[in-house]
């Protein structure tokens, strides 16, 4: 029995991010280096927020530094390849470290539609 994202299809939406680091393990896919990957996320802030941040010297410019595993699935994201197809990856890479799945790549594709950095697509029925 499949779950019930199988065919959603994740697509990243455009945000600047980097890799940093060397290598971990990685699938022989093209595009896909196992580097972990760091976000660039600039802060937009409202008039009074600029003068708090002025004030409390905040940066403008937040780097979040993101886990291998995450890192792999920002990597596995290619606006084609569905859920089920980056599920059964990750789980060829990590095994147990992303047991239950299924549950865990969800979890981070969640977090990702949190940080408005991907959004989530029906893919069509596979015959």
């Amino acid at each position: 029995m499949g779950h019930e994202w199988d065919n959603i299809v994740p697509v990243r939406l455009p945000v600047e991010w980097e890799y940093s680091g060397d290598p971990g393990i990685y699938p022989d896919i093209d595009g896909v280096t196992g580097r972990n990957v760091v976000l660039i996320i600039r802060k937009k802030f409202s008039r009074f927020e600029k003068i708090l941040a002025r004030l409390l010297k905040a940066p403008k410019v937040v780097r979040r530094t993101m886990h291998h595993t995450q890192s792999m699935l920002w990597e596995l994201i290619d606006d084609e390849r569905n859920f089920k197809s980056i599920c059964e990856i990750m789980d060829s890479l990590y095994h147990e470290d992303v047991a239950p799945v299924d549950e865990r790549v969800k979890a981070y594709l969640e977090i990702f539609v949190n940080l408005r950095v991907v959004r989530l697509f029906k893919g069509r029925e596979e015959e």
